[in-house]
């Protein structure tokens, strides 16, 4: 039989997988433009999944969504209005600051092209 510690490692790992290749494969079908005010959410940009925030003034914060720590794919938290890793728990603000580790590097902001 397996020791407990050992099926627990086996175990979060297997998550931690499943987590990252399931976020490189998601397809993100909402733009940014789309968002309502206070809104944010997995979006595509130029083809790519990216996270968009739509601040109350109607400013759009775009982010890549691949966590700076391991590259695991971010979700958005609705209620603290962050990016969070479901892989090892860093967060990020809506403009991709670290606001808890693992992680130590921002992520990177992505400029929309406001001529299409």
């Amino acid at each position: 039989y397996a020791d407990p510690s050992v099926r627990q490692f086996f175990t979060t790992n297997l998550d931690v997988a499943k987590h990252l290749i399931v976020g490189k494969i998601e397809l993100a079908v909402r733009q940014p433009q789309d968002l309502a005010r206070g809104e944010g959410a997995v979006v595509s940009v130029n083809g790519k999944r990216a996270g968009a925030y739509k601040d109350e003034a109607g400013t759009l914060h775009v982010v890549d969504t691949t966590c700076t720590h391991m590259g695991c794919e971010l979700e958005w938290n609705s209620g603290d209005k962050t990016w969070d890793c479901p892989c090892h728990g860093s967060r990020f603000s809506i403009d991709g600051d670290v606001i808890e580790g693992p992680a130590k590097q921002p992520l990177a902001c992505i400029e929309l092209d406001d001529t299409k």
